[in-house]
């Protein structure tokens, strides 16, 4: 329904507006996962907020096939032009999201926070232990990763925007995590100390792994696109594949890059 409301022509022209999407989204998921699933509200919210992106992103994605004809030889910069709104739009609906769970984790008192985001703060707990040693642990990181990225990648070519599950838990359990340890440092009279210790430390890896989430939701959608849309050997058809393989592989190089800052930098 909320997609009829929403010009997303005009969140194409202007991507920072996706915040405001993700935010507004990501609260009313909030709202009805509090409202029909109280004992399950952090694993629910993700659910009833993706099922609202959904709508909205495949038709994002379905413009974003329309543009993928192009005369010019294929060059990096030229990839990067094809798809600069798009990226954007997901960078900024996946920061709404994030702070829509920044917010309530930082608010509601720590008895709240960790019974409706229980699940969120057992998974950075499970993934902030580093009982291995560090190569270990790097490989486990970016072995996890890797699939991700590829179940991300297959979750949007069947489903379109089926990818942006991974999305929005991903940026719900930042959210959560960095909300609750800044409560607890203010708490502690240490008012810097989650933002110096915890969120700038760890937003280069939260980034660059995000990133690389971004461009499989993408790259899949698109061609799940233009396979029903195009002929499959068509110029058009031919031009979807190639960026969609090359972004791919791109995102598995920012795949490594996070998990090696995650292991060996922060």
């Amino acid at each position: 329904m909320f997609e009829q409301f929403i010009k997303l022509r005009f969140i194409e022209k202007k991507p920072n507006y996706a915040f405001l999407l993700g935010f507004l989204y990501s609260l009313i998921g909030l709202i009805s996962a509090k409202m029909i699933f109280p004992t399950s509200v952090g694993i629910m919210s993700i659910a009833f907020t993706s099922i609202l992106l959904i709508p909205s992103l495949n038709q994002l994605l379905a413009i974003e096939e329309n543009q993928e004809v192009r005369e010019k030889k294929f060059s990096l910069r030229l990839l990067f032009k094809d798809h600069k709104d798009i990226f954007e739009i997901y960078i900024f609906m996946f920061f709404g999201i994030f702070s829509t769970y920044l917010f309530f984790s930082f608010v509601f008192p720590d008895v709240v926070t960790l019974s409706y985001f229980s699940p969120q703060l057992k998974v950075a707990g499970i993934t902030g232990a580093a009982a291995s040693a560090e190569h270990a642990f790097f490989w486990k990181i970016l072995r996890n990763n890797l699939l991700v990225l590829v179940v991300s990648f297959f979750l949007s070519l069947v489903y379109g925007a089926g990818s942006i599950l991974f999305i929005n838990w991903n940026a719900s359990v930042w959210g959560a995590v960095f909300g609750f340890m800044s409560r607890q440092s203010i708490q502690a009279n240490d008012l810097f100390y989650g933002f110096t210790h915890i969120l700038l430390p760890s937003f280069p890896h939260m980034f660059t792994e995000a990133l690389s989430y971004f461009a499989a939701a993408i790259v899949g959608g698109i061609l799940s696109k233009a396979m029903i849309r195009e002929k499959l050997f068509s110029k058009r058809f031919h031009h979807v594949l190639t960026d969609s393989l090359i972004v791919m592989v791109l995102a598995a190089v920012l795949i490594f890059v996070a998990a090696y800052i995650e292991t060996f930098v922060v």
